[in-house]
């Protein structure tokens, strides 16, 4: 037997092992086998076609939708491979993408004269061509689009970050550092540059042209503070996918591959073309992908989808940190850093709680997901958090220190008390009295440790404050206890609202409404002699609803 009749037997062994592993649900392993396959016939659409399959099956949509894409190139005829694409590209809500693939594999399909397995997959395609259309239809006919939501319509001095840059000047001299101006600032600093390089993209006759650092800084801003994205001209989000488009190629990062396609080829780069090149090329994609979920979560496209690029970044962060850990830093980049990662995780973190509280997909996501996350955001952020300021690892400046080992704690400890708040309300509408007590405890604790940690003037300070009374109020507290709370509340509001106040949170105006309601009611009760101090806060208010 010849060494090609031998590569193509061993091919269809490993294929055929493939098919049975999938067949039986372990598409993992199924997977592997495929990989296996293709690395002694790189040119077989079968096999990228059953392993976009396999990927299917792991959710792995961008690995799927890349290997989809290689087999009908390799045979544009191929039906199945058509519909693999169609199904990937609907999962990543490239609807456009998704119909027109749907079109390809009925079009391969035979015009008559069809066997029962190809009119079975012909109701196939044509339900899942219905159901691309109607998403594009809905996609394209959204009264809100995330322009509308976002583009400022506040004057110009009142955002949070130009009144914080306006006290930049007194903070310094009077070397004041707890405060969110710093924060707040900085993230606007970084974000408005990365805009201002952005609006410089254009397209000619020679292709695209632009500053290549663009995502960079927006990213950067993004990170250190999200509070201050916001949209200054209609074409935004025009402008934004040019400078992706233009940074991936610029980059030569990876534009529709997945996170196994990137990692297996990633990590030849630096023999073939050096570190430059794959510190750009990472670097690029991994800021792409996390704008794709930053805006799929933002915009309410969907945080499902949300979560499967957050999920995509960090994989490939966590194998690139242990890959190349022993590479200096200036060679593989700022993206591996501790702080980098952490930033993300604390976006995902929040993406995490937003889908659970939705049960928009509760196979995306589940508590005990959530709190290890919580929990690893704690561990990790205290572990590598430098006794002295000045051995920060990331952006050095006044505002890193919160954006980078304060907050993403902060936010772990209120991850974790609405999660115990959740189960708290939960077992007390159960009438279990003892685990609702437990719970709800619990849950004050976190969001009273969130609330501390947080600078006095940010929103965030009354506002995990007011969840905690919350907590409280449900257990069941004394008024002088749930009064004091609101004391705290009441007292950083001044503070608070200067530098927040034209754009202080929705959420956080309505619970400042019911602390003054509640106040009312409790010193109005006191002062008729109808309540003690030490009566208990359920009797004093209806039952509002909770953070």
């Amino acid at each position: 037997m010849s060494s090609d009749e031998e590569k193509k037997t061993q091919v269809e062994r490993l294929k055929a092992e493939g098919n049975a592993l999938h067949s039986k649900g372990d598409y993992a392993k199924a997977r592997s086998k495929y990989t296996e396959a293709i690395a002694l016939d790189g040119e077989n659409a079968v096999l990228y076609a059953n392993r976009a399959a396999a990927y299917i099956a792991l959710k792995q949509y961008l690995d799927a939708g890349s290997d989809a894409q290689r087999a009908v190139e390799l045979d544009p005829n191929y039906s199945k491979a058509w519909a693999r694409l169609a199904k990937a590209s609907y999962e990543l809500h490239v609807w456009p993408l998704s119909v027109n693939a749907w079109k390809k594999a009925l079009e391969t399909l035979p015009s008559a004269e069809l066997t029962p397995t190809e009119e079975q997959l012909k109701q196939q395609y044509e339900e899942g061509l219905k159901l691309a259309e109607a998403e594009r239809e809905k996609s394209e006919k959204k009264g809100t689009t995330l322009e509308q939501n976002n583009l400022h319509a506040l004057p110009t001095e009142d955002t949070p970050w130009m009144r914080a840059l306006k006290m930049e000047d007194v903070l310094t001299a009077n070397n004041v550092l707890n405060t969110s101006a710093w924060a707040i600032m900085n993230a606007y600093k970084d974000f408005s540059e990365g805009v201002r390089y952005m609006k410089q993209i254009k397209k000619t006759d020679a292709g695209i042209q632009g500053n290549p650092n663009a995502l960079q800084s927006i990213v950067g801003g993004i990170l250190r503070d999200d509070r201050v994205f916001h949209m200054d001209c209609e074409d935004w989000l025009e402008k934004l996918q040019l400078q992706v488009q233009f940074e991936l190629a610029a980059y030569q990062g990876w534009s529709t591959a997945g996170p196994d396609t990137v990692k297996e080829e990633a990590v030849k780069r630096p023999e073939e073309k050096g570190w430059k090149a794959v510190r750009g090329a990472l670097a690029a994609t991994i800021r792409a992908w996390f704008l794709r979920a930053y805006f799929a979560e933002r915009s309410g496209e969907s945080r499902s989808l949300a979560l499967q690029y957050y999920n995509n970044v960090v994989d490939v962060l966590e194998w690139g940190a242990k890959t190349w850990h022993d590479v200096p830093p200036e060679d593989r980049g700022y993206i591996f850093q501790k702080t980098f990662i952490r930033a993300i995780k604390r976006m995902r973190m929040s993406a995490y709680l937003a889908a659970l509280k939705d049960a928009e997909d509760e196979a995306e996501c589940n508590v005990e997901d959530l709190i290890d996350m919580a929990n690893q955001m704690v561990d990790e952020t205290t572990k590598n958090t430098p006794k002295d300021p000045n051995d920060l690892e990331g952006p050095i400046d006044k505002g890193a220190w919160y954006s980078f080992y304060v907050y993403p704690v902060a936010d772990a400890h209120a991850t974790l008390g609405a999660v115990f708040l959740q189960q708290g309300l939960s077992a007390k509408q159960a009438n279990d009295t003892e685990q609702a007590g437990m719970m709800l405890s619990t849950a004050a604790k976190f969001y009273n440790t969130a609330a501390g940690m947080y600078p006095p003037d940010d929103e965030n300070f009354p506002l995990f404050l007011k969840v905690a009374w919350e907590a409280a109020y449900h257990l069941g507290r004394p008024l002088d206890e749930t009064l004091a709370i609101c004391k705290r509340i009441n007292d950083s509001l001044p503070g608070v609202r200067k530098i927040w106040e034209v754009s202080m949170a929705d959420k956080l105006r309505t619970h400042l409404l019911d602390v003054e309601l509640f106040q009312q009611r409790a010193y109005a009760g006191l002062l008729e002699k109808k309540y003690t101090k030490e009566t208990p806060s359920v009797r004093n208010r209806p039952d509002y609803g909770s953070f």
